[in-house]
């Protein structure tokens, strides 16, 4: 068991040196993903907006190429009218019937683009522009951020390698039971998951502890856990002997 602690102990040990590495960097990477998620929301809105604008321009198109094609109609039918060649009331009623109805649509698809796209057209790219400038701002935010992480990065990565390096050489060696309570544990309090015990208390809340389970703990024939705290204890003075 005493063996069991000391593996445990290690890998407490590497942990802790390896969280203080990682809080060295601050809150940056949470910062990186906090930009990175209101880039991606951006993004989208933009996308959906520039979407929008095009199907707007599409049906604008759409209706300006339709207005020439009813146009050309309407001088070739009155061309007809005025050239006299309409042999009957009921051929010319056609003609100009086909001349109303075209102006008619032209005027509707005109009504069309002034009074319902021209504003949505106006407020969309009103919206995109911001857009772009906050996106191109939010961008350098994430870049210098990035550049900041991967310095803090490169100072530590050699450290850092070898620290999990032997994390990796220790952990077959830790049985599956220990790396649960273990791991169980560390989640719960944070990366603390065992405590020394000096002079009586538990260094990871202070807590004292009855004498009689102090002797039991550097008997160390199991696993004992603090009561106020939850970590798993290890009398200080197994340290010494090994």
């Amino acid at each position: 068991m005493k063996e069991r602690l000391l593996l445990l102990f290690k890998l407490h040990k590497i942990d802790r040196e390896l969280q203080e590495l990682y809080a060295l960097r601050g809150d940056i990477p949470e910062k990186i993903e906090g930009l990175i998620a209101q880039k991606d929301k951006m993004e989208n809105d933009y996308n959906s907006m520039q979407e929008q604008l095009e199907e707007i321009n599409r049906i604008e198109e759409q209706s300006n190429e339709e207005n020439e094609k009813l146009l050309k109609k309407m001088e070739k039918n009155d061309e007809i009218l005025r050239s006299g060649t309409v042999k009957s009331n009921k051929e010319y009623d056609a003609l100009a019937r086909e001349i109303e109805d075209a102006k008619s649509k032209i005027d509707e698809n005109e009504r069309s683009m002034k009074e319902e796209h021209s504003d949505k057209k106006q407020d969309l790219a009103f919206h995109i522009g911001g857009l772009k400038v906050q996106l191109d701002e939010i961008r350098e935010d994430i870049e210098i951020n990035q550049n900041e992480l991967n310095e803090l990065t490169r100072q530590t990565r050699e450290e850092e390698a070898e620290l999990k390096s032997q994390r990796e050489e220790l952990l077959p060696k830790v049985s599956p039971e220990d790396m649960e309570t273990y791991n169980r544990i560390n989640d719960s309090r944070y990366g603390e998951a065992m405590a020394l015990v000096r002079k009586g208390s538990c260094l990871g809340c202070y807590s004292s502890i009855p004498p009689q389970r102090v002797i039991e703990i550097k008997m160390a024939n199991r696993l004992f856990h603090c009561e106020s705290c939850g970590r798993i204890l290890m009398a200080e003075e197994l340290l010494s002997r090994t």
